[in-house]
């Protein structure tokens, strides 16, 4: 049963725009097209080759001329940002596909698996090049994982001490490992989760030290 008082944030309208404008515009069915194969061709190059790959290979990969790819992104920055901003609209979605379906009591951890389980472009982020303006996008983010761990909680699955900045951590620390590691025959980082998963749950005793602060979350979200 979903405790009472515990909102569950809207989903946003989803509209496509161009890269650092912010009012949205639609899109011709076939440049929708391209643009999702764009995305889709630089998460997965990034995540094999790091921020060094090039254009011309995610061009490729997307089975888009190179002129295509430069005129919806001048920069490898901005494909960057677009498919990082893909990735955390990816995650929000799967938080509120679980607020929506899954039982309280195992929100928290269908969250996290679902997460774990989809392609990231973690590879691409920590090798981008230190002056790329980041967002840590919390303030869309944060919610949603507030109300999933909340219900966790009072359904009495995840222990009482964690706050959002915990399954924040624990996200990227599996992720990390499934982004290098992780092959189609060996997944490493499942073994990972499942020991992080025992974590978060209650029967332990409380950990002395306090979560980490809002600021201290985003700090690390923005210069990892």
């Amino acid at each position: 049963m979903k405790p009472k008082g515990v909102a569950v944030p809207a989903a946003p309208r989803l509209a496509s725009s161009s890269p650092g404008g912010d009012d949205p515009r639609p899109l011709r069915r076939d440049a929708e097209v391209n643009l999702n194969r764009i995305l889709v061709a630089a998460r997965d190059v990034f995540a094999e080759e790091g921020y060094e790959a090039s254009m011309e290979t995610i061009a490729a990969q997307a089975q888009v001329g190179v002129g295509t790819l430069y005129r919806r992104f001048p920069t490898k920055a901005d494909l960057l940002d677009a498919v990082v901003e893909a990735a955390k609209e990816r995650n929000r979605q799967i938080a509120r596909e679980v607020l929506a379906e899954v039982p309280d009591e195992d929100a928290v951890f269908e969250f996290l698996r679902r997460c774990i389980a989809v392609p990231s472009c973690w590879r691409a982020t920590i090798a981008a090049p230190p002056w790329r303006r980041r967002r840590s996008g919390l303030e869309k983010t944060g919610p949603l994982l507030q109300a999933l761990l909340e219900r966790s909680q009072a359904a009495g699955s995840i222990r009482s001490d964690l706050s959002v900045s915990d399954l924040v951590m624990a996200l990227m620390s599996v992720r990390a490992i499934a982004d290098v590691c992780d092959t189609r025959l060996s997944k490493p980082s499942l073994r990972f989760l499942e020991l992080v998963l025992d974590g978060l749950r209650p029967g332990h005793e409380p950990v002395i030290q306090p979560a980490l602060t809002v600021s201290q979350l985003d700090k690390i979200l923005r210069h990892r």
